[in-house]
């Protein structure tokens, strides 16, 4: 019980972190962090073969997309407070809809109910992440937050080995494009 919730609460933090930080470094470790813990949480219904495969892909796409990021320069300079604000403001009120609504969930999903906390906490961070940013590097860190919360409620449903390695191809994949599109912001019409 105490182990759960410290799990939930760890999610919390990490992905706050990511969503305030204005330096990518911090960022990328917010995501290995996700990572880890969505390993954690996987690790409670899967063996441990499985459940490190999603976390080795997990850490291979943050070294992939860290290693396009070194010539990036440092965006912590920026003073503009309205935009964190603004996704800050956004998650709390996500974050109290999971939380109250989080056990009327579980009945349609019947996993464990930290996993399902967990996994939804992820997805609507990584969701109202990639949805609120209009720089690449933003945007494939969101869906790959996205795609860790999926993973997490998915893999408490259905076990199976080539799902994972789909899946970890999936990650690769994503982080790879990355270091295709330039880190520019979006063309907005």
């Amino acid at each position: 019980m105490i182990f759960n919730n410290l799990l939930i609460f760890a999610v919390f933090s990490a992905v706050f972190l990511i969503l305030v930080s204005r330096n990518w470094r911090l960022r990328l470790v917010g995501l290995a962090i996700v990572d880890l813990l969505a390993f954690i949480s996987i690790l409670q219904v899967w063996p441990v073969a499985l459940a490190s495969v999603k976390l080795i892909a997990g850490w291979m796409g943050i070294i992939l997309i860290s290693a396009s990021q070194v010539s990036r320069p440092d965006d912590s300079t920026s003073k503009q407070n309205s935009p964190i604000l603004f996704r800050l403001m956004i998650v709390i009120l996500v974050w109290i809809v999971i939380t109250v609504e989080a056990t009327a969930f579980n009945e349609w999903i019947p996993i464990p109910y930290t996993n399902l906390v967990v996994g939804l906490v992820i997805i609507a961070g990584g969701l109202i992440y990639a949805s609120v940013n209009n720089i690449m590097f933003d945007v494939i860190v969101g869906l790959l937050m996205l795609l860790a919360g999926f993973d997490i409620i998915y893999s408490s449903l259905e076990g199976s080995a080539l799902v994972t390695g789909i899946y970890a191809l999936i990650v690769l994949l994503i982080s790879l494009l990355n270091s295709y599109f330039p880190s520019e912001k979006r063309k907005t019409t």
